[in-house]
C-alpha cells in the first residue's frame, strides 16, 4: 500500500523518475582447440589463450559502452536492410544514438545457403571501420564477423551511422547484428 501511495504522490505533484540504464560485463572469445601432432612415439601439442577477454562498464571511455543494439531478421535475395546507428531503439524500447561503437558483430546463420553483406556504400555509411570507399564484408553461412574496440576512440559514428546489411545471393539469407558502444 506504501509503494502505492507514494505513486499517486509523485504523479500527482508532476514528478518525473528517471530511469538509469547501466550495461557492464564481460564477453570472452576463448577457443577450445586440440592441436597436436604425433612423431614416432613423440607428441606435440599446442595451446591457445584467450583471443578476446574484455570486461566494461557503464560510460563512454575506455572499456566502456552504455548501450547495445540488436538487430535481426530474414533478408530475400538481393533484400537490404540499413540500421542507422545515430537513430536506433534498443532491447527495452529506448531510442539511441551512437556516438562511438566499441563492440560490432554480424551473424550469418548457418542454415543460410549465401553469405550475407554488411557494411555498404550508401550516402552517410558507418564506414570508420572498414577504411575503404566501398566498405563491405561478406559474411559466409555459419560465420560471424567480429569488431572489438575497448579504447577510449572506438569507432567514431558522427553523421555517418548507416550500416547496411545484404543479401546479395538468390535465396533467402537470416542474420544478426549486435551493435555495442556510447551515446
Amino acid at each position: 500500500m506504501r509503494s502505492l501511495v507514494m505513486f499517486f504522490f509523485l504523479f500527482a505533484t508532476g514528478v518525473q523518475l528517471i530511469a538509469e540504464t547501466t550495461f557492464s560485463g564481460r564477453f570472452v572469445v576463448l577457443p577450445n582447440w586440440t592441436h597436436s601432432k604425433t612423431t614416432g612415439s613423440s607428441t606435440l601439442t599446442e595451446s591457445f589463450s584467450d583471443l578476446l577477454s574484455w570486461t566494461h562498464t557503464t560510460g563512454t571511455n575506455a572499456n566502456q559502452m552504455s548501450t547495445i543494439v540488436v538487430s535481426s531478421g530474414t533478408l530475400t535475395n538481393s533484400q537490404a536492410v540499413t540500421l542507422d546507428l545515430t537513430s536506433s531503439v534498443n532491447g527495452f524500447g529506448d531510442s539511441v544514438a551512437f556516438s562511438t561503437v566499441r563492440f560490432l558483430a554480424a551473424k550469418a546463420s548457418s542454415s543460410n545457403v549465401d553469405a550475407i553483406e554488411i557494411g555498404g556504400t550508401n550516402a552517410n555509411r558507418f564506414a570508420s571501420w572498414t577504411g575503404s570507399t566501398n566498405g563491405v564484408v561478406s559474411v559466409r553461412p555459419g560465420g560471424i564477423m567480429l569488431l572489438v574496440a575497448p579504447d577510449a576512440t572506438g569507432y567514431t559514428v558522427g553523421t555517418n551511422g548507416n550500416l547496411v546489411v545484404e543479401n546479395t545471393g538468390t535465396n533467402s539469407a537470416s542474420y544478426e547484428v549486435y551493435i555495442g558502444g556510447s551515446e
